[in-house]
């Protein structure tokens, strides 16, 4: 299988831009995923809780969906604090990424070291606007860093979470929320 890229020249502004985009899309999916992952085992555990009478589908429903469920359920109180902490970084980068995944470049080479990129917003009953998106080195290394340590910090907090649930479940006692 080549992976190779038609008509893109190696090292080239435009390999850049393709491999820049890339990982935002494959790095984000493994982040968010990390999200879907709490998400599952509060769901697994507490699956009989009103609170859960719905399922998550977007980055939106799945944050206010784990600050509702970190708020209520004692078990996870401990871990609320950085929960909260978490999403707010998980809300900035997510608008980050939609950001540059669903706008369209404006221009194929970098100026000035910078890509634009043109994103239109839409707002109900209001219309449609246009903005710039830029994306220049120095911010690119800083979000790069951000979905990689988004990555790690969600995977341990899911991790955590699991454990804890799990030792609290093998202790004799009868479960809130049966499942």
């Amino acid at each position: 299988m080549s992976f190779d890229l038609p008509g893109v020249e190696p090292n080239s502004n435009f390999e850049k831009l393709f491999k820049t985009v890339g990982f935002v899309v494959v790095q984000w999916g493994m982040d968010e995923q990390n999200l879907d992952l709490v998400v599952a085992v509060i769901f697994h555990r507490f699956g009989g809780a009103p609170l859960l009478n719905r399922r998550t589908t977007n980055l939106t429903q799945k944050i206010e969906l784990l600050r509702q469920c970190f708020a209520e359920f004692t078990e996870l109180k401990p871990f609320k604090t950085e929960c909260d902490a978490l999403l707010i970084r998980f809300a900035d980068a997510g608008k980050r990424r939609n950001d540059i995944v669903h706008g369209a470049i404006e221009n194929f080479s970098a100026e000035d070291g910078m890509f634009t990129f043109l994103k239109i917003d839409v707002v109900p009953k209001e219309g449609h606007s246009i903005r710039p998106v830029f994306l220049d080195d120095t911010e690119w290394s800083a979000f790069r860093k951000e979905l990689l340590t988004l990555g790690k910090e969600s995977l341990s907090l899911a991790q955590r979470v699991w454990d804890t649930l799990k030792k609290i479940d093998s202790q004799p006692s009868t479960p809130i929320y049966p499942i």
